[in-house]
């Protein structure tokens, strides 16, 4: 298992409880000064990642010899999802700790560098929302913003189609 609690965190899980069955899962990376985030593709499996393939044209390390990254989706600085469908977010961090708030959606959660730490909620009111980073992670962090846009599902599909295809 992948998933990294503290002890606190561990506990309020238990009065929260595990993510539906269902959940949409996408995987978000804060770094300075932004967040990336990555919808596993069509075959619903993320594709590999090394630390030391990480470059300025590769931001999170993807190996591209393997085969189930060939349709993954990156986005940065921008979250979607669908409304009304679960949601579990897999949080990490490149460098420094930072913290990933949605305030609309009292979800905070450390990103911790070299922990995969996961929370999930329940997007309910379409729209868009701001995306903060709630630690002060370095001189531009008042640049580290995004924005989570919840959207039907439909909506949200043609998005994702979109995005694989190049963000046509």
């Amino acid at each position: 298992d992948l998933t990294v609690y503290s002890l606190g965190e561990s506990e309020w899980l238990k009065a929260w409880g595990p993510p539906p069955e269902n959940a949409a899962l996408v995987e978000v990376t804060g770094e300075q000064f932004m967040w990336n985030f990555r919808y596993a593709g069509a075959d619903g499996v993320f594709g590999k990642t090394e630390p030391r393939l990480i470059s300025t044209s590769n931001a999170l390390g993807i190996d591209s010899a393997d085969p189930a990254a060939a349709d993954d989706v990156l986005s940065t600085n921008q979250l979607h999802v669908a409304a009304g469908r679960a949601v579990r977010l897999r949080i990490r961090s490149k460098d420094v700790i930072h913290s990933f708030n949605l305030p609309n959606f009292r979800v905070k959660q450390d990103a911790v560098p070299g922990m995969l730490i996961e929370v999930w909620f329940v997007p309910t009111r379409a729209g868009q929302y701001e995306i903060v980073c709630n630690q002060l992670c370095g001189l531009a962090h008042y640049r580290m913003k995004a924005f989570l846009t919840v959207e039907p599902r439909e909506t949200f599909d043609l998005w994702l189609s979109q995005m694989a295809q190049g963000g046509k």
